[in-house]
């Protein structure tokens, strides 16, 4: 059974690249009719490498379950098209910098003085106000100015960009997100909102704990590699054919850990008695696990490890979830409906609803012409 929440919510979207079409295509994986608005050129993500006809890896994925209209924006006769279409519209969404929102007359007070009930969405890269607000941005040069970068790598390494667009992912997020609070404040009052959301308040957001960390302890941000700041062991760990990833946020775990691995004096041995002390010995303890599992392999390791309590799994490239039985279990790879398409899963969105997940029922569209 089909879940679609959000069906007979009619959405606009304006928005291009990767960060605002995915917030369009969360609505559209639960239901809204989503259509694209895309200039005649086309959506500079469609030429994103790797290609797949006219689309790409990335425009799959984050305009899949949509329609698109091709309209210039910057002709009367598409704007006549755009606001024919405004007009019966619930929400709009833009990823428009401040001066193009006033160059094309589509700033929130212009379009919410014309249609009171219309939901307005921009996302940006450095928000709706300030000196920056007029700043382009990608999410690597945001996770930069974030601190995402500072915090990201090895200890004794340069900084680097988080491996996936966690930015702009996780703007898109925020912004359907607050979309949906939208929806609801408007059956309350009968009125629009304005949402925005960026990829700066998003970065901020993801330094929460860092920021904290600082304030408490007057101490500049490190990278920890795989592992963390404030807790030990934790990170990757060599096996006798492969590495895994171990994570102990407690003296319990650690117990069950040491238990299992077969060094249960490590459990009560004063340099690893509490986390604190395991942190500041982090060195030695790491060698003296890896030195215990050395006796077996990284899937033997991981599989003890995890049936007994001990956050515990394979360091294994994306590609793997292919064949990872657990992602079948839980259904998260959808068949892409465009039969033609090299690609032929698509991640779901992460969310089930009565034990239904929202179905990819479109593919993303081709350009029109």
């Amino acid at each position: 059974m089909a879940i679609k929440p959000l069906e007979g919510l009619k959405v606009l979207d304006a928005t291009s690249n990767i960060a605002g079409p995915y917030g369009g295509s969360i609505l559209a994986d639960l239901g809204a009719e989503v259509i694209k608005i895309e200039v005649p050129s086309g959506d500079p993500s469609r030429s994103m490498a790797p290609i797949d006809g006219d689309k790409s890896a990335y425009f799959n994925v984050v305009n899949r379950n949509k329609l698109v209209a091709e309209i210039n924006l910057k002709s009367e006769s598409g704007m006549a098209e755009l606001h024919s279409l405004l007009a019966t519209a619930d929400v709009f969404l833009t990823n428009f910098l401040p001066d193009r929102l006033k160059a094309l007359n589509l700033t929130p007070v212009d379009l919410m003085s014309k249609h009171p009930q219309l939901i307005f969405g921009n996302l940006t890269s450095y928000g709706a106000t300030g000196a920056d607000a007029s700043m382009p941005g990608y999410d690597a040069t945001v996770q930069a100015r974030t601190g995402i970068m500072h915090v990201t790598g090895e200890p004794n390494g340069q900084p680097v960009r988080a491996g996936v667009s966690v930015l702009d992912i996780g703007a898109g997020t925020w912004l359907a997100l607050g979309i949906l609070a939208a929806v609801i404040e408007r059956g309350k009052t009968g009125k629009g909102s304005l949402v925005e959301t960026s990829l700066y308040e998003t970065g901020i957001s993801w330094v929460s704990y860092h920021l904290a960390a600082y304030q408490i302890s007057g101490q500049p941000s490190v990278r920890s590699g795989a592992g963390h700041p404030t807790f030990a062991p934790y990170g990757i760990f060599k096996t006798s054919d492969g590495n895994i990833c171990i994570g102990v946020g407690s003296d319990g775990v650690f117990a069950k850990l040491c238990t299992q691995i077969n060094r249960a004096e490590l459990i009560t041995d004063p340099l690893y008695a509490t986390n604190v002390n395991r942190v500041a010995n982090r060195d030695s303890l790491h060698t003296e696990i890896e030195s215990a599992l050395a006796g077996d392999s990284a899937k033997y390791w991981a599989q003890n490890l995890g049936a007994h309590g001990v956050p515990a799994d394979l360091v294994v490239p994306p590609e793997a979830l292919f064949n990872d039985e657990q992602a079948k279990e839980v259904g998260m790879l959808l068949p892409n409906p465009d039969q033609e398409s090299a690609v032929k899963w698509i991640p779901g969105l992460p969310i089930k609803i009565n034990g239904v997940r929202p179905e990819i029922y479109r593919s993303a569209p081709h350009k029109s012409n």
